[in-house]
C-alpha cells in the first residue's frame, strides 16, 4: 500500500509477521531498490546519496521498527528485524533489488533466507560480531541503555556517535547541526540500544549463506578496521559467485562522505 506525508513524499507499507506495520519513503525511477539503514539512521540517513540513485532505481528508502514512518511493538527480538526485511520485499510488487548497510546489512543478509522477491543482494559491512571481546563497546551499550531509561535521547545518540562510531566532537556538532535528521535520530534513540544488545546473542555464520541463490557483493571500506574484513571473507568463501569491492579512501559511511562513488558501486552492480 502506498501513502502520502504531508512534505509529498509518498511512502510504501507493508505488514510484518508479527502484526508491526512498515514504511518506505518512495522515490525515484526504475526497477527497485530497497535501502535498508544501520543503527543510528532512519531514511533520512541517504539523504546525500539519495539524488544520484533516483534517476536509475525506484528506491524503497525503509524505516526499521521504531523509526520515522514504521510502527513499534514493545516486545523486541533480532528475527523481528529479519522478518520485517522479508516482509517489505515480498510485498513489492516486482523482483527487489536490496542495498543494506551495517546493522541493516545484518538483517538483510538474514531476510534473504526468508523473502522470495529478491533479485540481487549488496550489503556494505555487516555489523556481526562486533562486541566479541570489545569492553569499551560493551561499557558503551550499557551506558546507552542507562541514558535511555533515563530518557536522555540526545545523549545516547551522542554517546553512539562517539564511542560507537568514534566521531569527532566536531563532526558530532555538524551532526546536529543538521537539524531534522538529528531530531529523527533523537526521537528513534531508545531502539538503539536494544538491537546492540541483543546483538550480542548472535552469532554470524556464513555457511548459513551459501545456498543464498542471488548475486551478492560485499562492500568494503578501504580503511575500515575492525570485524570488517573478516566477516568480508568469510562471506565471500561460503556464497559462490560472490564478490568483494573496496571503497577507496573510505571508511563506514561512504554514503555520507563519498556519495557519488558508493553510488556509481550500487548503479554498476545492479544494472
Amino acid at each position: 500500500m502506498t501513502r502520502s506525508l504531508s512534505n509529498m513524499d509518498k511512502v510504501f507499507t507493508a505488514t510484518s509477521r508479527d502484526g508491526t506495520r512498515l514504511g518506505c519513503v518512495v522515490d525515484g525511477q526504475g526497477p527497485p531498490l530497497l535501502m535498508l539503514h544501520g543503527t543510528g539512521d532512519t531514511h533520512l540517513g541517504w539523504r546525500r546519496i539519495r539524488p544520484h540513485l533516483t534517476p536509475h532505481f525506484t528506491l524503497y528508502l525503509m524505516d526499521r521498527r521504531g523509526r520515522g514512518v514504521s510502527d513499534d511493538r514493545e516486545e523486541y527480538a533480532l528475527e523481528r528485524e529479519w522478518e520485517d526485511a522479508a516482509a517489505v520485499i515480498d510485498a513489492i510488487p516486482e523482483p527487489v533489488n536490496v542495498f543494506a548497510h551495517s546493522f541493516g546489512a545484518m538483517c538483510a543478509l538474514e531476510a534473504a533466507l526468508l523473502a522470495g522477491n529478491i533479485r540481487s543482494l549488496c550489503v556494505y559491512e555487516p555489523s556481526v560480531n562486533r562486541n566479541t571481546g570489545n569492553a569499551k563497546r560493551e561499557f558503551t551499550i550499557d551506558e546507552m541503555a542507562r541514558l535511555s531509561a533515563l530518557g536522555d535521547r540526545d545523549g545516547v545518540v551522542t554517546v553512539h556517535l562517539r564511542n560507537i562510531i568514534n566521531a569527532s566532537d566536531e563532526t558530532i556538532e555538524k551532526q546536529r547541526g543538521q537539524k531534522e535528521a538529528w531530531a529523527a535520530r533523537t526521537a528513534m534513540a531508545h531502539t538503539m540500544p536494544r538491537e546492540l544488545q541483543a546483538l550480542r546473542h548472535y552469532r554470524f555464520d556464513a555457511q548459513r549463506f551459501a545456498t543464498l541463490g542471488v548475486p551478492l557483493r560485499v562492500l568494503l571500506g578501504e580503511k575500515s578496521v575492525g570485524h570488517g574484513p573478516g566477516t568480508a571473507q568469510s562471506l565471500l568463501e561460503a556464497v559462490p559467485g560472490s564478490e568483494l569491492v573496496k571503497l577507496e579512501g573510505q571508511g563506514h559511511f561512504a554514503m555520507l562522505t563519498a556519495p557519488d562513488l558508493l553510488a556509481r558501486k550500487l548503479i554498476e552492480f545492479f544494472r
